[in-house]
């Protein structure tokens, strides 16, 4: 169990900012486009092809921005059809979008299609290669499908980026543990995690991922302890987290052995993200 307790599970890419043309040109073209043409439209007094230029630009840029806003919240609420069938539109539109390929990544990781999300991330990657939170969720991909050492090298990559990377810990800590390394070095990360004051699906992750830990070492006062801590964090998690933590709380209080409450959590798991990577599990488990 405390193997798998460990896993993470995608986050949505949050942003992080880079050289900021670059970022523009790659994620909003349209945006710089529209200021070369406004540039033309002054120099050549107003011209009438200028201006239908740009009306016909401000339409596209709110019709790609419009799908994504769409996309993203599919992705947030579990709506896993409608994501992908929007994120193929996005991609005809503009098939050079860094964001449709990390949320299409996400969509099918969250639906237990690792090795499909591989691909996705990497794309995301080649198109956007400084967002540290993308090569985290490349390397939660490449952990679920056993690739151990190139998650760490993705994980290690997202924390050069970014040294406060919550979720390049919680990699890490789970690709160390599957590598045998120590306890107190796969513990010393999943602390590392907490301290940097993570968003509240990382929190909740690293707090499975370490009551997980404790458990293993018979620390089961302290792994109580921070049980309680857990679902306060879950209404501001998106649905596949929030089904993914269900699951992992269902499975680490039936570690300690209080059955009707794990399954009260299992259930909100396969109710949250019925068809998400744990669903299956989580349905038999609430059922045993």
């Amino acid at each position: 169990m405390s193997s798998q307790a460990r896993k993470s599970w995608p986050t949505l890419p949050t942003g992080q900012p880079f050289n900021w043309l670059g970022k523009q040109l790659l994620l909003v073209p349209e945006a710089v486009l529209l200021l070369v043409v406004l540039l033309f439209h002054v120099l050549l007094g107003g011209s009438l092809l200028t201006a239908l230029i740009g009306l016909a630009l401000v339409l596209y840029l709110v019709l790609r921005l419009s799908l994504l806003g769409m996309a993203r919240q599919a992705v947030t609420t579990a709506s896993y059809a409608r994501a992908e069938q929007v994120l193929a539109w996005l991609l005809r539109l503009y098939p050079y979008s860094a964001d449709a390929y990390a949320l299409q990544g996400a969509t099918l990781l969250a639906r237990g299609q690792s090795e499909a999300a591989i691909m996705a991330f990497q794309r995301a990657i080649a198109l956007f290669p400084a967002h540290p939170e993308l090569h985290a969720t490349l390397s939660a991909a490449l952990l679920d499908t056993g690739l151990f050492h190139e998650a760490r090298q993705a994980a290690t990559q997202a924390l050069e980026l970014n040294p406060r990377s919550a979720s390049a810990y919680l990699q890490l800590a789970g690709i160390e543990e599957q590598l045998g390394k120590p306890i107190a070095t796969i513990e010393m990360l999943l602390r590392s995690g907490l301290a940097v004051h993570p968003l509240p699906p990382d929190e909740a992750a690293l707090r499975c991922a370490l009551i997980g830990l404790l458990l293993n070492q018979q620390r089961s006062q302290e792994a109580r302890q921070m049980l309680t801590l857990i679902e306060p964090l879950l209404p501001a998690c998106p649905a596949p987290q929030r089904a993914d933590i269900h699951f992992y709380l269902g499975t680490l209080l039936n570690a300690i052995d209080a059955p009707e409450q794990a399954r009260l959590h299992f259930e909100q798991s396969t109710q949250i993200d019925p068809r998400g990577r744990h669903a299956a599990d989580a349905w038999r488990a609430g059922r045993q």
